[in-house]
């Protein structure tokens, strides 16, 4: 004979559907800021791959300038003036391509800094509504309203980053960042 092992039932039905409800809107808020920091992430990743295509760019604009500086001095050394011309146009025209490329990479630079701040938003969301999952179950399973309300507050900051997050508020806990990175 096999015997079962008797678990109580609660008497307390009200806080097991606080429960039940919590879990759910809670799972229902984490999948979609998962959803929502993995294209962030993507972002990011593009972001990156295009700063450094970018500064490598910028790198081998600037050097060919230089060449073509160094083209010109020699060339105007002997005596082949339209050919430094030629070479020095060429020269302006790679310094005027650096500086467009040093924007552009500057400018993929910030995006991905923009988006690690959002990043981490989500990142914040998704810790704080894991505790709320997790405190919350422990109530049911204590029977403990203390509990549930300990983990409503956490789902409280879960809930503010990740609306941070999509509206791309400014709040960002730097301290906590830095702490956990």
């Amino acid at each position: 004979m096999t015997e079962g092992v008797d678990v109580p039932e609660t008497s307390d039905r009200t806080l097991n559907r606080m429960v039940g409800a919590t879990v759910v809107a809670l799972s229902v808020l984490l999948t979609i800021g998962n959803i929502k920091d993995g294209n962030i992430v993507q972002n990011m990743q593009a972001d990156q791959a295009s700063k450094i295509d970018l500064w490598d760019q910028y790198q081998a604009t600037k050097v060919k300038a230089h060449l073509s500086e160094d083209t010109a001095m020699m060339l105007t050394a002997l005596d082949k003036i339209p050919e430094s011309a030629a070479a020095t146009k060429t020269a302006a025209r790679y310094r005027s391509e650096s500086r467009g490329l040093q924007d552009q990479a500057r400018s993929a630079e910030t995006d991905y800094d923009v988006q690690g701040r959002r990043d981490d938003q989500f990142d914040l969301a998704e810790g704080f509504m894991s505790i709320a999952l997790a405190v919350s179950g422990i109530s049911a399973l204590t029977e403990s309203r203390k509990l549930l309300i300990i983990g409503w507050i956490a789902a409280g900051f879960g809930l503010l980053f990740l609306i941070a997050g999509f509206l791309d508020l400014p709040i960002h806990p730097d301290v906590l960042v830095a702490f956990l990175t």
